[in-house]
């Protein structure tokens, strides 16, 4: 692994953060933060005077992140310290949402070189997250019980179909659904849905205090299994922005909360450019362990172009090697690719996947699939295969070869 100096290291976490929060944002507000945020920690560590972070006003070309070579003076732990409180500062800055989200990308955007060397200078995004994410947690479990949380889920979800289809097909859905899930889901047992058409003064729903006992993560799983059947029975110009304004419903904390309870509102809903964009980092990931990202970019970027003839929705897909080497995100996806079936793209991520494993030999390309599931994580790996992707039997085939 090449030696990385200290401009390097905060050069690249100055780099990914304005391009992090400047996704959800802008790029001119994204430097305001990160100077401010900056500004402020140069009262603790002297030595982040030497950095400069400017306005995107003066010139697209111009690297947004100046650094004066003095801080390669500066002991490696100093530095350490710095950008851990920097991180831990922006994270908080940025609120409960978008916090837990900032590091999650930060960490997706880092090359796997700089991830590692970043760990020589005690700075642990994985530990980060985990402390953020615990703090937060503890604090809305002990505040927002079972009856509260699944009381205002319905509620959201009912107010939401109210408008999408009408109070009548509103009710009617969901006392049908509790009915019916009731027999498999217990928790509906504590549910009651009042016909607020006939009913005047009451809530649409009561929860009886009883399932405050029960297990959040069951509670959860309730919660998750009415939200998906509902989604399923919407059509396709309702439900594509459904799970959308769910979540506008609800703040924060009672996001947190459902996270808490297992409930995984992107299992429900995943646009075809965030799957893709997600397997090709999860790739990119896998590759530069034992390569560089550059490599590893271009490789996947030639594997694409290999069979964009035959899958003609690869087209819409770009992983760029210079982009990357510019400090940009390398992965470029036209919406286009919303318009793709589900099983043409499947059947496209599926032979990129295959094609890499088997350039890769027998024991490294099972090697390769296995940690490409774990990189990529539970939540995309059910959705790839629900557009025909078969990551078992790509390893039943590399244990063939």
């Amino acid at each position: 692994m090449p030696y990385l100096e200290n401009k390097e290291i905060i050069g690249r976490i100055l780099r990914s953060s304005i391009l992090v929060i400047g996704r959800r944002t802008s790029e001119a507000y994204a430097n305001v933060i990160i100077g401010n945020a900056i500004k402020e920690l140069s009262e603790k560590y002297n030595f982040l005077s030497n950095i400069q972070v400017i306005s995107t006003k003066y010139s697209e070309l111009t690297d947004k992140v100046i650094i004066k070579s003095d801080i390669e003076n500066i002991d490696s732990e100093q530095v350490g310290k710095a950008t851990r409180d920097f991180i831990e500062k922006i994270t908080k800055m940025m609120g409960k949402n978008a916090g837990y989200y900032f590091i999650k990308e930060i960490k997706e955007d880092l090359p796997y070189e700089y991830e590692q060397s970043i760990k020589d200078y005690d700075i642990d995004l994985d530990l980060l997250q985990f402390k953020y994410i615990t703090e937060i947690k503890l604090s809305i479990k002990k505040r927002i019980s079972n009856s509260e949380i699944l009381n205002y889920s319905l509620r959201i979800l009912m107010d939401i179909l109210d408008k999408e289809i009408g109070k009548n097909a509103s009710y009617e859905m969901i006392s049908e659904l509790v009915e019916r899930l009731n027999i498999n889901y217990d928790i509906f047992n504590y549910v009651t849905v009042n016909d607020v058409r006939v009913v005047q003064g009451v809530s649409s729903v009561t929860i009886a205090p009883e399932v405050n006992s029960i297990d959040s993560k069951k509670v959860g799983i309730t919660i998750q299994k009415i939200i998906q059947e509902i989604y399923n029975s919407l059509g396709d110009t309702v439900s594509y922005s459904f799970i959308t304004k769910f979540k506008n419903y609800f703040n924060s904390d009672y996001l947190f909360k459902l996270e808490e309870m297992g409930v995984n509102l992107e299992i429900i809903q995943l646009k075809k450019d965030l799957v893709v964009k997600n397997v090709l980092r999860s790739l990119i990931k896998v590759l530069s362990e034992s390569s560089n990202q550059s490599y590893s970019i271009m490789l996947i970027d030639s594997v694409i172009r290999k069979f964009e003839n035959k899958y003609s929705c690869l087209r819409y897909i770009k992983v760029d090697n210079m982009l990357y080497l510019d400090g940009k995100d390398e992965i470029v996806i036209s919406p286009e690719i919303e318009s793709v079936k589900g099983y043409e793209l499947g059947r496209a991520i599926q032979n990129v996947i295959e094609d890499i494993a088997n350039s890769l030999g027998k024991n490294a390309g099972l090697d390769f699939i296995q940690n490409f599931k774990r990189k990529l994580g539970k939540a995309y790996v059910l959705r790839i295969e629900k557009l025909g992707v078969n990551l078992h039997m790509l390893e039943l085939k590399q244990g063939l070869i």
